[in-house]
């Protein structure tokens, strides 16, 4: 806001030494909250610990006196209307759909990154962290339909196969420079694998009825997109424009609008084909990571991690099955998954342990994955839309398995880290 100031006052006839002051004041207060930005980001454990923090407030909030005001203020109705026509939702479902897409287009511009210059670009290096992630993912589903198959709570299966990467990536980096830096990449690899599922899930197997025309008018406008890259005309605001048409067209059509943002993020360019301020992603990328970690994910947390703790959470026959099976997925499915995962790939000579990682190491990032939090919420939200008992049931589980997760994987990897041999520069 301080920036579009200064561009007004700069049209601004007349004032003199005034104009000049408040213009001067107005570039040192943008250069001190970039500043302040730039320095919270450099913490690789801001991310979880701010979204850690409005969980805590959500949950104090949801268990006072101000439970009804706390419910009340997310279900208050906003419209954004276009002419004669708009969208009308609830402030909850607003950051649900419409700000949860710019979290999706940020991870879906890391997977896409990955895949075409990163880890998962080399097969055999990149076959130990995606087998760890597809075990990570459908044993916990095992578990979880274990407990679950047959009873009402069984459409919650997805909410114990994903992993917070934001919370994964925090916690290991409270351990500093203890941990060795290929375990950093292969858990960042697996978690982005495992974005990959549990989007995948989310798009197939959690949404509404679907209409057939605002989705092939959504299909039309990614061809545009893609049109336009072809043809060397994409810009920033032409992409920023379709996506946000794309949002309503897929809105429109039934579908989980926040899956919009995964389109885009994997439709944007990497590269740039003549003389610009660089690619697309890479500009989207600068300027959504501060928004997603310090705006969206807390504000996220906040209006969905609420719940209230009460002594009737489980009392219901459906409602602890439900519990069991999450508790059961994310502490001891995501290790057990991640685990045998990898094991199964090195033992067929698919691929390797990194230099200087232990499998102790590997049973700590797989304990560690089990803090599934912001996806595990999201999923909860969208499976029991209409059954809020379990879902009750199942955001306190995940609240508790991600607590004993983060807690187990923590002492693991620091026990295999003081037990491992130092690493090498060369292996570094």
């Amino acid at each position: 806001m301080a920036g579009i100031l200064v561009l007004l006052l700069k049209n601004i006839q007349g004032g003199g030494l005034l104009k000049h002051r408040i213009r001067k004041s107005a570039l040192v207060i943008t250069t001190q909250v970039s500043n302040t930005i730039k320095l919270l980001l450099q913490d690789e454990a801001i991310s979880g610990k701010i979204l850690l923090g409005a969980a805590i407030i959500a949950i104090i909030t949801a268990n006072s006196p101000l439970r009804d005001i706390y419910d009340a203020f997310w279900l208050r109705h906003f419209s954004i209307a276009f002419g004669g026509t708009g969208v009308s939702e609830t402030l909850k479902h607003w950051i649900n759909e419409g700000l949860m897409a710019l979290f999706f287009l940020v991870i879906s511009l890391e997977i896409k990154r990955e895949i075409v210059w990163g880890e998962l670009r080399h097969w055999r290096v990149a076959a130990l962290p995606v087998a760890a992630a597809i075990g990570g993912a459908l044993v916990p589903i095992g578990l979880y339909m274990l407990v679950n198959h047959g009873h009402a709570g069984a459409h919650g299966w997805g909410v114990p196969m994903t992993t917070d990467t934001a919370f994964c990536i925090g916690l290991l980096a409270l351990l500093g420079k203890r941990v060795p830096l290929p375990l950093k990449l292969f858990l960042l690899t697996a978690t982005v694998v495992d974005d990959v599922g549990a989007i995948t899930a989310i798009a197939v197997f959690y949404n509404h009825a679907v209409h057939i025309v605002p989705l092939l008018w959504g299909m039309g406008v990614l061809a545009t997109i893609l049109i336009l890259h072809w043809i060397r005309l994409l810009r920033l605001t032409t992409f920023v424009a379709l996506g946000v048409v794309l949002w309503l067209a897929i809105h429109a059509s039934g579908v989980p609008a926040s899956i919009t943002g995964v389109i885009l993020g994997l439709s944007a360019p990497l590269m740039t084909r003549r003389k610009t301020k660089g690619a697309i992603a890479n500009r989207l990328e600068r300027a959504l990571i501060p928004v997603s970690t310090l705006l969206v994910v807390p504000l996220f947390a906040f209006a969905n991690a609420g719940v209230s703790i009460s002594r009737d959470t489980f009392t219901t026959n459906d409602a602890a099955l439900t519990g069991v099976g999450v508790a059961m997925g994310l502490v001891a499915g995501k290790a057990l998954g991640i685990f045998t995962g990898a094991w199964i790939v090195v033992k067929m000579r698919l691929s390797s342990l990194p230099a200087g990682i232990r499998w102790g190491h590997i049973g700590g990032v797989g304990f560690l994955s089990g803090v599934g939090f912001t996806l595990s919420i999201f999923i909860a939200e969208l499976a029991f839309e209409e059954q809020p008992i379990l879902l009750r049931a199942a955001k306190v589980s995940v609240f508790a398995a991600s607590l004993v997760s983060a807690v187990i994987g923590l002492i693991v990897v620091r026990i295999s880290c003081r037990r491992s041999e130092p690493i090498t520069p060369d292996e570094d």
